[in-house]
């Protein structure tokens, strides 16, 4: 949990499982963790590219990012009332090139919340209707944006064979001695 927020136990009963960290400092070893999953946390962090070069760090190779971000389109993110109305919300072109500027690749990304903020009975009962109508005619105003990204990876050729390659780019040239001439007279003492 962000250091901000503050720490709540999870599970009440149990063992606690939640940790309290900076965004920036997240308690796990490099390379330890399958999938992220962030929420409400781009739209609300102070430290956004040092939060997501630390997910970089403790991902594996093959892990996966996924991202729920407020729709800037979207009502969900111009009302107050809403958990999507605080923090700043994103375009999904924003969102992309938030992660390809910090070592991910964007893979797919979809739409969410197409039903307006409500808590009429009618409404929610009309929920799964809306979401198909939303989506299918109003993508775009949708309330909330889903990311899954991966790792960037960079394949580096082995030493040995970079080392062969320049061998036979570069033939070595013998060490020649430089020859004196006649008119060289050696001087005594420094210069």
């Amino acid at each position: 949990m962000p250091a901000a927020q503050g720490v709540m136990r999870w599970p009440p009963d149990g063992a606690n499982l939640v940790a309290l960290s900076d965004d920036d400092d997240l308690p796990l070893p490099d390379e330890s963790v399958d999938r992220v999953l962030l929420v409400h946390a781009l739209e609300r962090t102070e430290q956004l590219r040092p939060m997501l070069r630390e997910i970089w760090r403790v991902m594996r190779g093959s892990g996966r990012l996924l991202i729920v971000v407020p729709n800037r389109r979207g009502i969900w993110a111009r009302l107050d009332r809403t958990p999507f109305g605080a923090g700043s919300p994103y375009s999904s072109g924003q969102v992309s090139r938030l992660l390809r500027d910090n070592l991910f690749t964007p893979e797919r990304h979809t739409l969410a919340l197409s039903l307006p903020p409500s808590n009429s009975r009618m409404m929610l009962r009309l929920a799964p209707a809306f979401e198909a109508f939303g989506q299918r005619w109003f993508p775009s105003f949708s309330g909330v944006i889903l990311v899954e990204a991966s790792k960037q990876l960079y394949a580096i050729p082995p030493l040995r064979k970079a080392a062969k390659q320049r061998g036979t780019l570069l033939p070595a040239f013998p060490q020649i001695a430089p020859q004196r001439r006649e008119d060289d007279t050696e001087t005594a003492g420094p210069i």
